[in-house]
């Protein structure tokens, strides 16, 4: 790389291991579970700077993109390095295919572009994913902000309860909201954690009016800290909508996903249910699809 020299030999820690290098960090990347990681620190040939380079290798672009997406808080400045990245005051982030590359240093003088020139190298010599996780093709595209779209292994709108959820940010008249989806295992486990999450608001707020023709179940809610939601199930799938808004603003962004995730899985739908209806009966030896299965 011209104006870099690796210093030494990159040290690859194995996932189990990585405590050893980072400490408490560690539980962190477990939760996506990380394969290694590999390190290796460079001088600038001119003597005014250093950088470390992280590459946490993960099993899929899925938990490597949810892995890079927790660093979004705060101020950042997003790049023109595929898949995507941003860097922050003392450091850039990128998430490429089933890599999450942390890149740590500075130098005399413009530090950014020289650790930006850095990155994309390391970045160039590595597989792209073909784009972000399918599940985000759900959410409207209208009001959505930019480079908001996070995977969260362990949780959503401070909750726990709705860990494994991938997340985006809205801004609607101004307004944020925040929306999140979570594919469940089935549709059972949709309608369990679809309740958990409305008896939250039993317990400490107030449950509104459902909304008519949304999904198959949901519930809206509000409360004086957590906030309005409107939440719904449709097939394995539960959605949901926070925010501080105006009822009508969530329920909206609510349906928009509600005819998006439809018009995908329409066709499954009907032909799943063709094949219900038209199986001879006493025949078990089918094994039709989640949605297709009367309960």
């Amino acid at each position: 790389m011209p104006g870099w020299r690796l210093e030494q030999d990159p040290i690859v820690v194995p996932g189990n291991k990585l405590s050893t290098y980072m400490d408490q960090d560690a539980a962190t990347f477990a939760r996506y579970d990380v394969i290694d990681m590999t390190a290796g620190n460079y001088v600038a040939t001119d003597g005014n700077g250093f950088a470390t380079v992280e590459i946490f290798r993960f099993p899929d672009f899925v938990k490597a993109f949810g892995a890079y997406s927790r660093q979004k808080d705060g101020p950042v400045q997003f790049l023109n390095i595929a898949n995507e990245a941003f860097i922050k005051k003392y450091s850039i982030h990128l998430w490429r295919g089933p890599f999450y590359i942390r890149v740590t240093g500075g130098a005399a003088k413009n530090a950014g572009e020289s650790l930006t020139r850095l990155t994309a190298f390391v970045a160039d010599r590595m597989p792209a994913a073909a784009a972000k996780p399918a599940v985000f093709n759900f959410f409207p595209v209208t009001g959505r902000v930019a480079n908001s779209e996070r995977y969260s292994a362990d949780q959503a709108l401070g909750m726990r309860l709705l860990a494994n959820s991938f997340q985006a940010a809205f801004n609607v008249d101004n307004q944020p909201i925040n929306g999140i989806i979570i594919p469940a295992a089935n549709r059972d486990a949709a309608a369990k954690l679809l309740d958990a999450f409305r008896n939250l608001y039993v317990r400490n707020g107030k449950l509104m009016d459902p909304v008519v023709n949304l999904g198959e179940d949901n519930f809206t809610a509000e409360d004086k800290y957590m906030g309005r939601t409107v939440a719904f199930r449709i097939d394995r799938f539960l959605i949901a909508f926070n925010g501080f808004n105006d009822r009508q603003k969530l329920i909206d962004l609510a349906s928009s996903t509600d005819q998006r995730i439809l018009g995908t899985i329409r066709k499954q739908l009907v032909t799943a249910d063709q094949q219900t209806e038209n199986r001879p009966s006493g025949n078990t030896n089918e094994n039709p699809p989640p949605w297709a299965q009367r309960h």
